[in-house]
């Protein structure tokens, strides 16, 4: 009997010791990398909504049960705290490996070699141990078994109830901590342009087409590989008109070349390359165009009136129709420089996006300029954050501070918009700012964050211009092209 007793004896003692270690070290772990702590839990798809919270708390609480467990009075509770915090961390375990639709990495310190199957087993195992441990302390074995029964379902509850929460609001009602899913996006192909002034223009799912700043007249064609380049030459039926900010866009089978300042406009097919003009120099000037249908271009132009910016459309069927939309673009400052922007369209979905430059927000039309609805982007910036100056000799407003770039990009395919964006999240690593640009994917049917991706810099050059095409996203970068493969798979599937 003697014997016996000693034995428990040592056996709660070693299991207490266990534990003591496993939550002491775990704990001075992750205090002494607390940043990268909260980084990985900003990437949990169980617990990233809830990662400032949780942070604070599992390091806590593995210090008050680790002190627990350390004297013969608090052991009892120590043990039944000790057996709920790995209940919730093997139930963690399994909802990740079972029903998260991502495996984020695995978690550092004690644990950092093992896989997620590994540390289930590890978990499970510690969970055995600790109902022993309390079997060995307790004089009361009904209350114990009652105590247990409360904490498994109760245990299993919480982390189902985070994982629910956790989702929603990350989807819906972000607090801006982006979502790095790994294998959501790769590079596969590269090669090299002519010089930095090129910029995508349009794909007609063969083909990547792209134009250049410096040679308007002149189209780098490319596989979607980037295996095999072609070179093509605009001839317009008419080149003499003072060009200065020549846009090409390619909505197939045609292409278009545009220039606000003139303005004019022509249209050609892709299979000769002949432009004609399509709409004559006639005082209606523009900014920034995209091509929504055959015979339909949305430009952004001043107003006459007031020289706010103002969204606009021209159609071209038996003859030239303009029509604004003087309500879309939304005045924050001063009209101008507030609503400046991006863009694009989806040929896809039938769907028209401006993004604004300098606040969280973009806007969902159809190609009429039709609203659906005025979305925002996972960052807080809500307002411009910019001054401006009105110069009453030259008659020009400028700004008055540097403006904060919020969103610099955009790319829109088959209903996902890719932003890059300029704003660091929460628990984001500061290095990966240095090499990368981040690119946030959102889901314009639910009006919903899905995921971040990062498109590496070469050297000191950074994304300049990106377009989708299909699972492919091609980012120049400099002078260099990349095809990045997208999992869409991946990336649009949620909870």
């Amino acid at each position: 009997m003697k014997w016996n007793a000693t034995f428990k004896t040592i056996l709660l003692e070693s299991i207490c010791l266990l534990y003591v270690v496993l939550f002491a070290y775990a704990a001075l772990s992750k205090l002494l990398e607390f940043d990268n702590f909260q980084a990985q839990l900003g990437q949990s798809p169980l617990l990233s909504a809830f990662t400032g919270v949780m942070s604070y708390s599992v390091l806590g609480t593995e210090l008050i049960i680790a002190l627990l467990l350390c004297f013969s009075r608090t052991r009892y509770v120590g043990l039944l705290s000790a057996l709920g915090l790995m209940v919730l961390f093997t139930a963690y375990i399994v909802i990740i490996l079972n029903y998260s639709y991502f495996v984020p990495c695995s978690c550092g310190g004690i644990l950092e070699s093992l896989g997620w199957k590994e540390h289930l087993v590890f978990n499970i195992g510690f969970v055995v141990l600790a109902l022993i441990g309390l079997l060995l302390i307790t004089s009361n074995i009904r209350k114990t078994i009652l105590q247990l029964s409360i904490i498994f379902p109760s245990c299993i509850a919480i982390m189902v109830g985070l994982y629910i929460a956790s989702e929603r609001t990350m989807h819906q009602e972000n607090p801006f901590i982006r979502r790095f899913i790994q294998g959501s996006a790769f590079k596969t192909d590269e090669t090299k342009l002519i010089n930095n002034s090129q910029y995508i223009a349009g794909s007609d799912n063969e083909t990547v087409y792209l134009a250049d700043h410096l040679a308007p007249l002149h189209i780098t064609a490319y596989d979607t590989t980037l295996k095999t380049k072609k070179r093509f030459k605009i001839e317009l039926e008419r080149d003499d008109f003072p060009f200065r900010t020549v846009q090409v866009k390619v909505l197939p089978p045609y292409f278009y070349l545009m220039d606000g300042t003139v303005p004019v406009i022509y249209r050609g097919l892709l299979s000769d390359w002949k432009g004609k003009i399509l709409m004559k120099p006639n005082g209606y000037y523009f900014s920034k165009a995209e091509v929504t249908t055959p015979t339909t271009v949305v430009f952004r132009a001043q107003n006459i009136n007031n020289g706010n910016n103002v969204l606009g459309t021209f159609q071209f069927d038996d003859s030239l129709k303009v029509t604004y939309a003087p309500k879309l673009l939304e005045k924050q400052v001063d009209g101008f420089f507030d609503t400046d922007g991006t863009m694009t369209f989806d040929n896809l979905t039938k769907k028209f996006i401006y993004t604004y430059y300098y606040r969280n927000q973009f806007i969902v039309s159809d190609p009429s300029l039709k609203l659906d609805y005025r979305g925002k982007t996972i960052d807080t910036i809500s307002h411009v954050n910019f001054k401006t100056a009105y110069i009453k000799e030259t008659k020009q407003r400028k700004m008055a501070s540097p403006p904060l770039t919020v969103n610099q990009l955009t790319a829109f395919s088959n209903g996902l918009l890719f932003v890059n964006s300029k704003i660091a999240g929460r628990y984001e690593a500061k290095e990966m700012w240095q090499q990368a640009s981040i690119v946030d994917i959102y889901d314009t049917r639910n009006n919903s964050y899905l995921s971040s991706i990062y498109i590496y810099h070469v050297g000191k050059e950074r994304l300049q211009s990106m377009y989708v095409i299909g699972d492919n996203l091609y980012a120049i970068i400099g002078s260099n092209l990349h095809r990045y493969h997208l999992n869409t798979n991946l990336i649009r599937k949620k909870t």
